[in-house]
């Protein structure tokens, strides 16, 4: 298996919310079976800079190799980071983007809501992470297969390139019981600013050592279906940090996405 493996989907080829049905199944079919994909330029590079220089104003305070008391440290030199929804970051083209949500909305049903906006940021010489998955499986005793329906998914979102030198995202593709994968097998892909890597929260993967001089932040929007909730990630901060004024500011055609912020009972959730 090899980096063809990493189907990448053009959006300057067109909109898949444009697409006929049938473009998109065929686009969840590879990735119910990889559960991994490279959506190419979803993002005009203005808008990027937009988001970069509000991250630098509003998080920088977490660029130090230290302890936070409101951000998860998710390795060594690495931060989880709960990005404050306003400003550019309060943009659909953000939080739903029209290149990837009609697979998102396809993999988690209509009712899909984002769960949470964060970052995750690398420090300058950060180490390689340690192989892991976002959350665990549902049923601990079962192994992972791709019959089992897709319940979380993140999108990442690059602040900065994703590549052998600021660092990546290594995901091991697919999924298999003795989760055993040769070095070859390994994904690392390059990822420029304004595209973006969509990956099913139960395959394994590790962020790669950052040999810049220079922090790595990717924003990381995790969509998953409505009765699910992150209980291993979330007890240092906050899953999404949405003001009344910003979440008056998002449109009725959106508004479904963050409901769950503002309706304690809806599926059974709570506020972040």
């Amino acid at each position: 298996m090899s980096q063809q493996v990493l189907q990448q989907i053009p959006a300057t080829s067109g909109n898949l919310s444009e697409m006929p049905d049938q473009v998109v199944d065929a686009v969840c079919r590879r990735f119910r079976e990889v559960g991994v994909m490279l959506f190419k330029d979803v993002l005009t590079p203005g808008k990027v800079e937009a988001l970069r220089d509000a991250y630098e104003a509003t998080c920088s305070q977490y660029h130090r190799d230290m302890k936070h008391d409101d951000a998860l440290l998710v390795g060594v030199m690495r931060h989880m980071i709960t990005v404050p929804f306003s400003g550019p970051f309060n943009d659909p083209d953000v939080y739903a983007n029209p290149h990837v949500m009609p697979v998102i909305r396809k993999l988690l049903g209509e009712t899909a809501i984002l769960g949470s906006f964060v970052s995750v940021t690398s420090l300058p010489g950060a180490p390689e992470q340690h192989a892991h998955r976002d959350v665990p499986l549902l049923f601990e005793d079962q192994d992972q297969t791709p019959e089992l329906p897709v319940y979380c998914t993140t999108l990442v979102l690059p602040l900065v390139e994703m590549n052998a030198t600021n660092g990546t995202t290594a995901f091991f593709p697919g999924f298999r019981a003795d989760n055993a994968w040769t070095t070859d097998e390994i994904l690392r892909p390059e990822v420029p600013v304004g595209s973006a890597v969509l990956f099913d929260s139960r395959i394994w993967h590790f962020g790669t050592e950052n040999l810049s001089d220079s922090t790595r932040p990717v924003l990381y929007n995790n969509y998953q279906r409505p009765w699910f909730r992150d209980a291993v990630n979330f007890y240092r901060q906050e899953r999404l940090a949405l003001s009344d004024e910003e979440y008056d500011r998002i449109s009725e055609a959106h508004r479904g996405l963050m409901a769950w912020t503002r309706e304690p009972n809806r599926h059974g959730g709570d506020r972040a």
